[in-house]
């Protein structure tokens, strides 16, 4: 009898240790930080970005759905000769949905190479205001930014301190007719990859 308990808790205990393996294979996350720039338009703000890693070829390459939430202020100087310079910070959200192929560092949390990288495609958006100064008649007015579409996104994650940083790029294409203006709003931020431990990057 007591040998059967002991057998159930091993059991018991295996069964946990290998599903706690496996979600941290199949969960990551990271949060930091982001610029947005595009024609006629400036923001930033911090940016969250979880993934689900639904195929793991192995603990360095990994297939995932995902998103980065950026959320923020859009930044705008308008100059008028008359009054001098006008800025405006206005809130501003910018999240693109991602297909990713991951590599090597942070690919899982359970990677442990010195570098990674990413590249992957998806659908965004990116919904602001920005301050528009009209000279003529000496009114200030906001003008709407809703650019949606295509978005690429393309970085590389590598070791600090046994800490995993990454440095992402991406660029949304502007499929709308909203704002004419505004080809595309491109994206370059920093992140810290949470629960990625690379001790072995020494």
């Amino acid at each position: 009898m007591f040998r059967l308990y002991a057998l159930l808790c091993a059991g018991c205990w295996l069964l946990l240790q290998t599903r706690g393996n496996a979600q941290s294979r199949l969960f990551s996350q990271a949060i930091g930080g982001g610029l947005f720039a595009g024609s006629n338009y400036l923001g930033g703000g911090l940016v969250y970005s979880p993934r689900l890693n639904f195929f793991c070829f192995s603990d360095h390459s990994a297939l995932s759905i995902g998103a980065n939430i950026g959320l923020g202020t859009t930044i705008n100087d308008n100059y008028n000769s008359n009054t001098g310079g006008n800025s405006t910070s206005i809130f501003m959200t910018n999240v693109p949905f991602l297909l990713t192929w991951n590599f090597g560092n942070a690919a899982t949390n359970k990677a442990c190479t010195k570098w990674g990288c990413f590249a992957g495609a998806g659908y965004g958006f990116q919904n602001a205001s920005r301050g528009v100064e009209y000279i003529d008649d000496e009114e200030t007015t906001t003008n709407q930014v809703h650019v949606s579409g295509l978005v690429l996104s393309a970085g590389f994650r590598l070791p600090v301190e046994n800490h995993s940083l990454g440095i992402r790029v991406t660029y949304l294409f502007n499929n709308n007719r909203y704002n004419p203006d505004i080809t595309g709003i491109t994206g370059i931020g920093i992140d810290y990859n949470i629960g990625v431990k690379i001790h072995c990057a020494r």
